[in-house]
């Protein structure tokens, strides 16, 4: 049995009121938000699964594109929460569901969605093959998995000053943009992430290419990397089953 990283569980859960005032002022994630929608194909009748929802940033963007449905999937009973309160706002009852369950826990059966995405979730899940494996399960005949990610590999030795480097480079970049659109707490949130990054704290991150060999494993047969325009170290991968 694929084991969860409780410990990402409860950071999220803490961070889940102030979120969307943090992260969700962030232009280059809404940027790969945006990205990832886009090339999806999605079209009116499609069922989206959104894995690692949080407060309903991507799920929000897929239903304001077209008449689509969306099951939403978060550990984070809080960003659950706050992610419903916006649907009942908007009056999206009847085209959205949240389900609290992790990655790790998913599994829907063969051929459910057309469309699953994930934005700069999956790098919080340890293992990571199985999670692609039913995601490839989970989809029908032609459908897409979108993946929005950060592209890189902090793999390796924590004692290995060549992967540290890796990752501080990364951060250098990171770390002011999140200072100057998100300010002093969105720093505060991403810093402390940043850590977890360089000590491979329950999770890691690995580059495109090793998502891509992972689709490949998984029984996809076309893989295909685009970079984010503008904002390096981010990618968004489309596989079709």
């Amino acid at each position: 049995m694929t084991k969860v990283n409780t410990g990402n569980r409860e950071w999220f859960q803490d961070w889940a009121n102030d979120y969307d005032t943090t992260l969700g002022k962030v232009k280059r994630h809404h940027a790969l938000l945006d990205r990832v929608v886009r090339v999806s194909g999605v079209k009116s009748g499609d069922r989206v699964l959104d894995i690692g929802c949080g407060t309903g940033l991507l799920s929000l963007k897929f239903l304001d594109k077209v008449g689509c449905t969306v099951t939403a999937i978060d550990s984070s009973v809080e960003m659950l929460t706050i992610f419903k309160e916006k649907i009942e706002k908007c009056g999206l009852t009847g085209r959205v569901r949240c389900e609290q369950r992790s990655a790790e826990e998913m599994d829907f059966g063969a051929g459910r969605f057309d469309i699953v995405a994930a934005t700069v979730s999956l790098h919080h899940v340890k293992e990571k093959q199985p999670v692609v494996d039913r995601i490839y399960k989970s989809l029908a005949d032609g459908g897409r998995f979108v993946l929005g990610e950060i592209d890189l590999d902090t793999t390796g030795r924590l004692d290995d000053p060549k992967r540290l480097l890796r990752v501080l480079e990364y951060l250098s970049k990171e770390l002011p943009l999140v200072m100057k659109e998100g300010g002093v707490p969105a720093f505060e949130r991403m810093y402390d992430n940043g850590k977890k990054h360089i000590l491979n704290d329950g999770e890691y991150c690995i580059g495109s290419e090793q998502w891509a060999r992972l689709c490949h494993r998984a029984g996809f047969q076309e893989v295909e990397i685009r970079p984010l325009k503008g904002f390096a170290w981010f990618v968004v991968l489309v596989a079709t089953k």
